[in-house]
């Protein structure tokens, strides 16, 4: 942090939330996070947040290793969980930042390019060693055309979706709950990692909204959530894996969601 921010910070406190990045608050005024996750997509998306509605890092981004080091201000205020909205007013306050993301100018953001990471480990399972491996073949193998009529699926939606590129705006792109805080100045979306130019569906559909959308697009962002879950899960346990809290964790989401498609 002097190095790159030139601060001069006593102390760092892990933080140990969310899923998938590590965070650390430092000192009083910042917050850290490290994101497993390359250093140019990283700075493409970060470099859309609209300001009105989110929270952009400081400059620059830091690469140290295979990680990603983002600084921002630390925000005081209300924070949420994944899953249902705490009320109306707020599912009401996420809808209104998301459509104004959506009117944001189209920006340095990449465009969505559909691509489902680790597609193939779903369809070509070699499990890796660990107490979740063999589990997940087993699964992966009793569900194989389900999971291939998915994907077929997907890709003829998509074929469709790239069709219709005037449609795309700045998107979120994961504006559950969690995502959201309320602060003094108001209502903040936070984790902009994921931000893309797509279809507005790309964050409608999370909200349960359907005014001035359409329905296969929605249909089709809702399938790509379920089967990019599955891939990420899927392309764990093609590793060398443990028993913790991550990995148990990762296991139940490629179990639930696999049995649900």
């Amino acid at each position: 942090m002097r190095e790159s921010w030139n601060l001069d910070i006593p102390g760092l406190d892990y933080l140990p939330l969310g899923f998938g990045s590590h965070h650390w608050k430092a000192g009083d005024d910042w917050f850290v996070t490290a994101d497993d996750k390359p250093h140019d997509a990283l700075a493409a998306a970060l470099g859309a947040v609209p300001p009105s509605v989110g929270v952009a890092p400081a400059a620059p981004l830091v690469t140290v290793g295979r990680w990603t080091l983002q600084l921002y201000p630390y925000l005081t205020g209300e924070s949420f969980e994944w899953g249902e909205f705490s009320s109306p007013e707020h599912r009401a306050a996420t809808l209104r930042m998301v459509r104004e993301v959506h009117r944001s100018p189209v920006c340095q953001a990449r465009f969505d390019t559909f691509q489902i990471p680790g597609r193939d480990s779903v369809l070509a399972f070699t499990p890796g060693e660990g107490p979740f491996g063999a589990r997940a073949a087993d699964l992966l193998a009793g569900r194989a055309e389900v999971l291939k009529e998915h994907f077929g699926r997907y890709d003829s939606l998509v074929h469709d979706a790239l069709k219709m590129r005037d449609r795309m705006v700045l998107t979120h792109g994961e504006p559950h709950p969690g995502n959201t805080m309320r602060t003094r100045d108001g209502w903040r979306l936070i984790d902009w990692d994921t931000a893309l130019i797509s279809h507005p569906e790309r964050d409608l559909w999370l909200l349960g909204e359907t005014e001035g959308t359409l329905s296969w697009l929605l249909d089709l962002y809702r399938l790509r959530w379920r089967l990019n879950d599955v891939a990420v899960e899927a392309t764990r346990f093609t590793r060398p894996h443990g028993d913790g809290d991550d990995d148990a964790f990762g296991w139940t989401i490629l179990r639930d969601t696999v049995n649900d498609l």
